[in-house]
């Protein structure tokens, strides 16, 4: 199965402290369109704080139609909104000392009604 990472970063799996597995960035980055409205300001005790509202519209970029042997690497947010049998995401963040993402623990992936992607 060729993996393609379209997240912003490295995706490494870890077995243990070992890695198993490494999917660099490929250079697209697939999302859904965030539409955005100006909130109200947030008064605190360190004063007035913009706030932005966000939604996710239905549009989704970056992401190719599936494609015989290969599976894509996402965002958990986009696999949630299109859960497709060829669409993974890191799962169980492994942090370092310093809180740093260092790598996932496994892919994750959304239930479908497509059938297993092991299996096309």
């Amino acid at each position: 199965m060729k993996i393609v990472n379209l997240t912003a970063h490295p995706v490494i799996v870890l077995h243990g402290s070992e890695v198993c597995a490494r999917w660099e960035a490929s250079g697209v980055v697939a999302r859904l369109v965030e539409v955005t409205s100006a909130g109200e300001m947030l008064t605190t005790t360190q004063g007035q704080v913009p706030v932005t509202r966000l939604t996710y519209s239905d549009a989704v970029e970056g992401l190719p139609d599936a494609c015989p042997g290969t599976a894509y690497l996402v965002s958990r947010v986009l696999a949630a909104a299109r859960p497709r049998p060829d669409v993974f995401f890191p799962w169980g963040e492994v942090r370092d000392t310093d809180g740093q993402i260092i790598g996932c623990r496994a892919l994750g992936q959304f239930e479908t009604t497509e059938g297993d992607v092991s299996a096309e």
